[in-house]
């Protein structure tokens, strides 16, 4: 019955969400970054449908009548979108669980006929699922995620793809933190603030991890090496103790840890990837697990009063710790209207739902500093400072409170407290556009060109553009620091952007304080907007929510006409929509401008229509960007257009 009902639930899920392709087929890529469900991440989608497969397969295995096509069907349409979503770790769980079956099934009921019978119902739906899904990604034309079903699965080994070689450094800065504190760990919950400092150079703007991606590690790092390994023995435990029944049970309770193993190797392979431990649809999968693997053990099966007692003391826990994530969950949903809300959300109404217990949100952001911005727009600077100082309390890492609490600094005329403000910023996060270029601004208030040269050095070694050597050069020009020397500076960028033309005309034209303003200087009472749109555009597009970040880099754009850049960043968004014709039209807007000339505005345009199957015009600005020196596109050039 149980599989009846989880059937009944796939299939609603999945045909509603593959409706959306046959809805947007002209944009096939739009539509498979969409599948999400009700889970709000095509990730954490993939995840939850495999942890329903095994119960597919159950009644599969269970029923002989319209019941089995049935769960068949499911099984197929769950299979399907969990290709077509092309989570590596939502494939390695599939392959696994099917290997899983195979071998334990063909234990319990031997080499028979009728058991090869059975394993076809399920081995069908899923080579069909393959089938289908690589003719879905044939006909997306995209590259990447969604190119092939091959594709996907050799960058599963490819430990220099960036979200694998971002698990990798993840999982590093765990470690340092395991052996840093072994014993009590970081703090329940303490990830999202502790490991800030551990990614301030790998990690551009104001993002983090917020996870460790291995709810393993992440529980021994927050709270120590000892409840890390009683965490990993519950693994241990449910799996030998239904290894063990797989050997000496009867059949229907070797068919129940047949059940169990397959959960147990889709949740493991999740947990071990992601981080199934915050997602409740996850949680149910890995309750189950222990439900079913306590039924099935017959010393648990005895009822007494202890037992009992017991029990009840289970409901007093679990009420407790449900109302604590019934306030996280009410803390999470102000912190979603406070970053992406059209209106801006008060100080007042910030303060009116401030959470109870939760102080910082999912992106390492304290609600005191979410307050804090509230009055700093209301002009409130007095009361804006206190919250800025308190939320340094908590998380003093992320290096956003600094940064404006420089700004309160600049507007009642302590220049020296701003500098040492804006100062503290960046060097918490050096890859911080914002925090460098404010940086620079008040080094040259103090004329201090000393710092001017330790600021550049620092954000070009992990943010190399061509726009940091002329930054930099403008601010030694304000900061009164000798021609000659300017002009040697700026030949070293030459060597590195030998192709930027803004680099090369400086070598012969004054350097002009108007072309840093013009470019990187913005209003003070808009700042706070800047670091907003900008930063939350950029996760949202990381998320692909396209549509989103388009109308957030629109706002950008509007405060700041001269960010030529933002042209790109919303082409790359319509590109990723399937609307190349619209991606175009931002881009020749920009094809011609000066402080955009490293050819990634003609790289784009390539691609572009290359999608819209105009060779000749994708061959064009692909050689243009190939005279630029862009990087790879020699060899895609050589490979396309030869």
């Amino acid at each position: 019955h149980i599989a009846v009902l989880v059937g009944i639930s796939v299939f609603l899920q999945t045909v509603f969400q593959l409706s959306t392709i046959l809805q947007d087929f002209e944009s096939v890529t739009n539509a498979l970054n969409n599948l999400k469900g009700n889970t709000g991440n095509v990730n954490i989608f993939a995840a939850s449908l495999n942890v329903k497969i095994p119960f597919l397969v159950l009644g599969i295995l269970h029923y002989n009548n319209w019941k089995k096509w049935f769960l068949a069907l499911c099984l197929l349409l769950a299979s399907f979108t969990v290709i077509l979503i092309s989570s590596r770790a939502a494939y390695l769980g599939l392959f696994f669980q099917v290997v899983v079956f195979l071998i334990v099934y063909f234990k319990i009921h031997s080499f028979a006929k009728k058991t090869a019978e059975q394993t076809i119902y399920i081995l069908i739906p899923i080579a069909l699922a393959v089938f289908l899904s690589s003719i879905v990604f044939k006909n997306s034309d995209s590259v990447g995620r969604f190119e092939s079903v091959s594709t996907r699965i050799v960058q599963i080994a490819d430990t220099n793809e960036a979200s694998a070689s971002a698990r990798l450094n993840y999982w590093n800065n765990a470690a340092q933190m395991i052996s840093k504190d072994p014993i009590t760990g970081i703090g329940l919950g303490n990830w999202r603030v502790e490991s800030i400092p551990y990614e301030r150079t790998t990690i551009d703007e104001a993002l983090i991890s917020s996870h460790t991606h291995n709810d393993l590690l992440e529980i021994a790092a927050e709270t120590g090496i000892i409840n890390g390994l009683v965490y990993l023995s519950l693994f241990v435990l449910i799996f030998f103790i239904n290894a063990k029944n797989i050997f000496t049970k009867n059949d229907t309770d070797k068919t129940i840890s047949l059940l169990v193993l397959m959960l147990f190797t889709g949740y493991f392979i999740d947990a071990f990837f992601n981080f199934p431990l915050y997602r409740p649809t996850m949680q149910l999968a890995f309750a189950l697990m222990i439900v079913f693997t306590v039924l099935n053990s017959t010393k648990y099966l005895a009822v007494n009063s202890s037992s009992q007692k017991l029990g009840l003391l289970l409901i007093i826990v679990s009420v407790v710790t449900t109302c604590v994530s019934f306030m996280d969950w009410r803390a999470a949903q102000l912190e979603y209207r406070i970053k992406f809300d059209k209106t801006p959300v008060s100080s007042n109404a910030i303060l009116n739902e401030f959470p109870a217990i939760t102080r910082v949100g999912i992106y390492g952001e304290t609600f005191y500093q979410h307050t804090a911005i509230a009055l700093f727009n209301e002009n409130n600077l007095e009361e804006a400072e206190k919250y800025f100082k308190l939320s340094n309390t908590i998380n003093p890492f992320m290096g956003i409170s600094n940064w404006y609490l420089h700004k309160i600094e600049k507007l009642k005329g302590n220049q020296q407290k701003a500098y040492e403000y804006v100062k503290s910023a960046f060097y918490a996060r050096p890859r911080t556009l914002n925090f460098y270029l404010d940086g620079l601004r008040m080094a040259v208030v103090h004329k201090d060109t000393a710092e001017i040269f330790k600021l550049h050095k620092l954000f070009s070694q992990y943010r190399s553009m061509p726009s940091n050597w002329k930054n930099t050069a403008v601010a030694l020009k304000q900061a009164g620091y000798n021609p000659n020397k300017i002009e040697a500076f700026i030949k070293e960028g030459v060597k590195i952007y030998p192709n930027d033309s803004t680099l090369t005309k400086k070598i012969n034209q004054e350097t002009s304080a108007s072309t840093i303003q013009n470019n990187t200087s913005e209003p003070l009472e808009n700042a706070p907007k800047t670091i907003n749109y900008m930063i939350e555009a950029k996760k949202l597009g990381d998320a692909k929510q396209f549509e989103k970040a388009i109308v957030l880099y629109e706002k950008e754009l509007a405060l700041h006409p001269e960010k030529k850049v933002i042209y790109q960043d919303i082409a790359v968004c319509y590109f990723s929509l399937n609307r190349s014709e619209t991606a175009i039209s931002y881009l020749l807007k920009i094809v011609n401008e000066p402080t955009l000339n490293d050819g990634k505005t003609e790289y784009l345009l390539s691609g572009c229509y290359y999608k819209m199957q105009d060779k000749t015009n994708a061959c064009k600005y692909l050689g243009i960007a190939v005279n630029k020196n862009y990087p790879g596109t020699t060899d895609l050039f050589n490979k396309l257009c030869k």
